[in-house]
């Protein structure tokens, strides 16, 4: 009999061609992965990938097993979803993927009233900026700019998030002309935020560059540069003042998503609904 999990983590490997890209999404170290697919070697008696230095390529037997374990794959995660969303009980473990800023700032400070109501549920915050797979299980539930098409979800917008430019306030009183400013990674560029901010600086010089919000956030208050940011972060520093604008950036959308699955389950249903009311008291609906 081979092992389920062993497969799991060939499938993750061919999924990311590479041992550390499979580690990743399992949250395990690239030993633990190798270590499995070797296994699974031993079992079929079959060689299944090929370990090259920073990647992993299947080998023509690696790509067979792949296509049929997929399937099977896609069939124990339906099954693991129908059974938890007919399970009863708020308990449990409820897992959360969202932007960094919003676990930090929004969602933790929230968890206190919910674990006094539901003592025995507990959440898991993934704190992420990428977009992860709900059908493969990577969470439960998920928070983002980015509105799923996916069929098999079922989507809420829970706000808008409004921006604004916010500056050290010893800066506040410099001449514009003389403003450096903080931004994204140029891979993040085609995001409307980052347009905005770049069409706002014209030619005067970005002097940080980063994917992470709350690092813009911090060197923002550091008086390095000037920033984009959340205004439930900025405003709630007293270090930050917000820079007047003629034409201030657009709020972005903040979207929810569930596996239609599992919306049921209580543990889940109670996570939502609080999230919505979280939401709520900090976002405007438009």
């Amino acid at each position: 009999m081979l092992n389920w999990q062993d497969l799991q983590y060939f499938l993750a490997v061919a999924r990311h061609g590479s041992l550390s890209g499979a580690a990743n999404e399992l949250r395990v170290d690239h030993t633990t992965v190798s270590r499995r697919v070797s296994h699974l070697e031993t079992a079929t008696g079959l060689k299944l990938i090929d370990r090259l230095p920073r990647t992993t390529r299947l080998t023509e037997q690696g790509r067979s097993l792949a296509d049929i374990a997929a399937s099977m794959e896609g069939a124990a995660q339906d099954v693991q979803r129908h059974v938890r969303g007919q399970s009863s009980g708020v308990s449990g473990t409820v897992v959360i993927s969202a932007l960094p800023v919003l676990t930090s700032f929004v969602i933790a400070p929230s968890l206190a009233s919910l674990r006094s109501n539901y003592p025995e549920l507990h959440v898991v915050l993934s704190a992420t900026s990428a977009v992860v797979s709900l059908e493969r299980g990577e969470a439960d539930i998920s928070l983002g700019f980015v509105r799923p098409d996916t069929q098999s979800r079922i989507v809420r917008k829970v706000g808008m998030l409004p921006l604004a430019l916010y500056a050290h306030a010893a800066t506040e009183n410099t001449l514009p002309d003389t403003w450096s400013f903080i931004c994204f990674e140029t891979s993040l560029d085609h995001i409307p935020q980052q347009r905005w901010l770049q069409d706002f600086a014209g030619v005067r010089p970005f002097v940080l560059r980063t994917n992470d919000v709350l690092t813009q956030y911090q060197a923002t208050r550091s008086g390095l540069g000037l920033s984009l940011l959340p205004c439930l972060l900025g405003d709630a520093d007293a270090e930050l003042v917000k820079v007047s604008v003629d034409a201030p950036p657009s709020p972005r959308p903040l979207w929810m998503s569930v596996h239609a699955d599992i919306r049921k389950s209580p543990a889940v249903r109670v996570v939502m609904d609080h999230l919505v009311a979280t939401f709520a008291e900090l976002l405007p609906a438009r």
